[in-house]
């Protein structure tokens, strides 16, 4: 929960922390130059919150998947995918040095883009915004009762190509 709100702040400069345990920042900008010292790794989570005085507030994520890379893959990650409602007056940016590309929208409207070539979705991501955008509303994902189980994607050589498939996909029950 810790590595997830420090994420969400390093890499989109939404922060979910609060003066209290029923309160949540309205305004992050007084935080930016903490921001680029946690990006850095010169603070600490830790540290950040106790020189501000303020909580972690973890009951606002929602534990929604988690991704293990597959076993061929050199460096592996086992990953959570947490849904957050945007904290009341934050406002998300694209300020990041982890990715080529960043912008806002939808589950609906990325999983357009990427089905016209307009961005790249690793299968976690991809996976992730159709279960969203099955949904009517953040609220009503919010609510979902979800069975967290690792997700291990394997990857197959078929017809002299590499591809990824996902549990209960043709393909994944078959040796390597």
């Amino acid at each position: 929960m810790c590595a997830a709100v420090r994420e969400t702040f390093e890499e989109s400069g939404v922060l979910l922390a609060g003066p209290d345990e029923q309160r949540v920042v309205a305004d992050t900008r007084p935080y930016a130059e903490a921001r680029t010292a946690l990006v850095s790794r010169e603070l600490s989570l830790a540290r950040f919150l106790e020189e501000n005085s303020l909580v972690l507030r973890a009951d606002l994520l929602r534990p929604w998947a988690n991704w293990v890379t597959p076993e061929e893959e050199p460096r592996r990650y086992d990953t959570r995918f947490f849904l957050a409602a945007m904290p009341d007056g934050q406002r998300a940016d694209g300020v990041t040095s982890e990715a080529v590309e960043a912008y806002w929208a939808t589950p609906q409207r990325a999983l357009q883009d990427w089905a016209e070539g307009k961005c790249q979705l690793l299968p976690p991501t991809h996976v992730t915004l159709t279960e969203v955008a099955g949904h009517d509303s953040l609220a009503s994902a919010l609510r979902a009762e979800r069975e967290l189980v690792k997700i291990l994607p394997k990857m197959i050589k078929q017809d002299g190509r590499w591809r990824i498939v996902l549990p209960g996909e043709p393909g994944y029950q078959e040796e390597r």
